[in-house]
């Protein structure tokens, strides 16, 4: 009986253990998704306002021009909205930059852009930008009241900029990291900082961790989705698994995959 009862309480505790590992496991992917989504909402939420801001900005200039006292107000009210901007510029219709603000770049004004015939709106890939720093451009097309091309305004940003401000009250105390990634794997922020820069389907430091880089061609290919991979921890030096959860955000046909990432509960 004695032995019964043992057999019996060693078994309720393996299945305790079992239950309570399943558990946590699935409780760290609602936290890892739902930190995820809560990001997407919010960078979301900054780039379309971004983008309507330019959309009216661009009307006023076609009645104003791309100088003057009247555009230069348009362009420092859009400084005052958004903090995490470089600078806004217009340029004219053979791509040099016209009136730039804040002021603090004004001297950029009479630089080449190349933005001429421009269409439609679009937002950049990562570039080396003439103000001497890497960061990516919204830009719109600014039409005159009889339909004819003026020029362009450019919202200019680093993504580091945007996202640290959006996701770092999310991320904090989770143990959840954050990378952000162009389609053609190039990460464009990182919350840790040492991948910023890095390629992930192309960077030799990668190339070791098949199951990472598979993943990352995963990640191009689809709109949102779940994956683990192995890597070693910056910390230990030891590999460990982690888990991935990715979603979207973006403007204008270019997209940006989301990537949160977390060890996974021993």
């Amino acid at each position: 009986m004695q032995r019964f009862s043992l057999a019996v309480a060693l078994a309720l505790s393996l299945v305790l253990i079992l239950v309570y590992g399943c558990a946590g496991s699935v409780n760290q992917e609602e936290q890892l998704k739902a930190t995820t989504l809560q990001i997407q909402k919010a960078v979301q939420l900054e780039l379309d306002n971004l983008d309507s801001d330019l959309s009216v900005a661009t009307s006023e200039l076609s009645r104003t021009g791309l100088s003057g006292p009247e555009a230069r107000q348009i362009l420092n009210g859009l400084c005052s909205k958004y903090p995490f901007m470089i600078d806004f510029a217009t340029a004219d219709t053979s791509g040099n930059m016209v009136t730039v603000a804040p002021e603090a770049y004004s001297s950029y004004e009479g630089t080449y852009i190349a933005t001429e015939n421009m269409t439609a709106p679009a937002l950049s890939q990562m570039l080396t930008a003439v103000e001497g720093m890497d960061a990516v451009s919204l830009m719109w097309p600014i039409f005159s009241e009889k339909g004819d091309f003026m020029g362009t305004l450019s919202a200019l940003f680093k993504p580091k900029t945007l996202f640290t401000m959006v996701a770092e009250p999310a991320l904090k105390g989770t143990g959840i990291e954050l990378n952000v990634m162009q389609l053609d794997g190039l990460t464009i922020y990182d919350s840790e900082g040492s991948e910023t820069g890095k390629n992930l389907l192309t960077d030799p430091s990668f190339q070791a961790y098949k199951e990472l880089v598979e993943l990352g061609n995963r990640m191009v290919a689809e709109e949102s989705g779940t994956g683990s991979y192995t890597f070693i921890n910056h910390a230990t030096g030891k590999p460990v698994k982690k888990l991935a959860y990715w979603v979207s955000v973006g403007l204008h046909d270019t997209a940006w995959r989301l990537v949160s990432v977390h060890e996974v509960a021993e």
